[in-house]
């Protein structure tokens, strides 16, 4: 089948998401499709040229008057706050700005009153960002505990035979970057519930394109990067807490802005009674205006029907990959489903197979093994026929 035929027959699938219309709109947003095949979303992401824009005009306001620039920038961090609160279904006082996924995960592990004997559970495949901080814990005689994935699954019933009375943090990505499974967040949050833990969640893999609601799914922290599927700017992100979880996490991090009233200077240590206290110096402010933009930009076009889009994208490429003979390797049940597809040729060797890809501009990685493809809404249906044509002649 020719790449237009590929093209014209996955063309109707996408239209009841995102109209062609639309999805030309977005993609001259991101110039980076002139150049490439951009299916890497799951690394670092481009930005769009709004959100460069607002990080520019924050950088202009700064070189010109920097009393402008603070001025400018109150109101642009409380729109960040109301749009990262209304993505995750949480709410503005409890959602703090961070540097990104090791910071905030940092911020929630230290931040807890922890006793000789408690334990934590996490996932035995993390990325090192939502592991390592964890694994610190056991010099001060916290018990780290394993969860094995099954062929790159996380399963609740493998978590309730881990956690006990003294298990005070399950910490899971909701979307696993070595195999693209999702994690069913809500019966990992039963599991917890019958041991008051705290389930924390490493959103930066599905936040920007997957949904997570925190009061539906029982999440008490999620800590976003914006640099991945957010399609936000490098080092920033947010997190956001539960009720509980705000009062039992203990800012350990603390500097003048962590507190009330920071420009009477005084030495008093009286935390603000929201999140901001988790924010203990002057802000990335170029950051907070990128990623205000693109948390704008996200409401705009609904973040339901960007979640439908990518996904509708993957199927098709996991069904045009099966047809030339390649293994799906992250060939979960619809539920579990993410951005992330992962495949393996067994005529190709993996790393042969992405230099190929390199070379007629396909952007994608290598992971478990398998290439990684992470498209986003930039994508179309037109690339998806382009990097099967290259799957198909590797």
């Amino acid at each position: 089948m020719s790449a237009q035929a590929e093209h014209n027959r996955f063309r109707t699938d996408l239209r009841p998401t995102l109209g062609e219309e639309e999805i030309a709109a977005i993609r001259v947003q991101y110039p980076i499709v002139d150049k490439c095949v951009f299916w890497d979303c799951a690394a670092v992401s481009p930005i769009s040229r709004n959100v460069s824009e607002a990080m520019a005009r924050q950088t202009g306001l700064h070189c010109a008057d920097i009393k402008d620039a603070v001025n400018a920038a109150v109101p642009v961090q409380q729109m960040g706050r109301e749009l990262a609160a209304k993505l995750v279904s949480s709410t503005p006082d409890r959602v703090a700005y961070i540097q990104n996924t090791s910071h905030g995960m940092s911020l929630v592990a230290l931040g807890l009153d922890w006793l000789e004997g408690d334990n934590v559970v996490v996932a035995e495949l993390e990325f090192p960002s939502n592991y390592l901080i964890w694994e610190s814990l056991a010099a001060n005689g916290v018990e780290v505990r394993k969860l094995k994935a099954r062929n790159g699954a996380l399963l609740a019933e493998d978590l309730r035979a881990l956690t006990d009375s003294r298990t005070r943090v399950v910490a899971v990505s909701q979307v696993q970057f070595y195999s693209g499974f999702r994690v069913d967040l809500a019966a990992f949050a039963d599991v917890c519930s019958h041991h008051d833990a705290l389930l924390v969640v490493d959103g930066t893999q599905s936040v920007g394109v997957l949904d997570l609601d925190m009061a539906t799914d029982g999440v008490d922290v999620v800590v976003v990067s914006a640099h991945k599927w957010l399609l936000g700017p490098l080092g920033i992100g947010f997190m956001a807490f539960s009720q509980r979880a705000f009062e039992r996490v203990c800012p350990r991090v603390v500097g003048w802005l962590s507190v009330s009233e920071p420009f009477s200077f005084h030495r008093k240590l009286d935390f603000l009674p929201d999140a901001r206290r988790f924010e203990p110096g002057t802000e990335n402010a170029a950051g907070i205006f990128g990623l205000s933009k693109r948390l704008e930009e996200i409401q705009s076009t609904g973040a339901k029907r960007i979640e439908s889009y990518v996904l509708s994208l993957g199927e098709q490429i996991r069904q045009g990959a099966r047809r030339i003979g390649f293994e799906i390797v992250s060939d979960w049940p619809q539920s579990s489903l993410s951005g992330i597809v992962l495949m393996r040729s067994s005529k190709v060797q993996t790393d042969v197979l992405f230099d190929r890809l390199y070379e007629a501009r396909v952007r994608c990685s290598v992971r478990n093994g398998a290439i990684r493809f992470s498209p986003h809404y930039f994508s179309d249906t037109t690339e998806v026929a382009q990097v099967l044509e290259v799957l198909r002649s590797a």
